[in-house]
């Protein structure tokens, strides 16, 4: 598994939100599919307000 550090978006700001992506290069299994389920359901980020997490596997495209 090969984890990127957090990088901006292309298009950065949208209707006064900042957008960052990271990627994650894996082979897809139910390891990671959990390990990615239990971390947007942890706590410390379901409390951060205003954030919004979202996963896309296999993306069409990285804009």
């Amino acid at each position: 598994m090969v984890l990127y550090k957090p990088v901006s978006c292309p298009i950065d700001k949208i209707k006064n939100k900042y957008r960052f992506r990271m990627i994650i290069k894996a082979r897809v299994n139910s390891r990671l599919l959990d390990i990615l389920k239990n971390s947007i359901q942890d706590e410390k980020i379901r409390k951060m307000k205003n954030t919004a997490i979202i996963v896309d596997i296999n993306p069409n495209n990285l804009t």
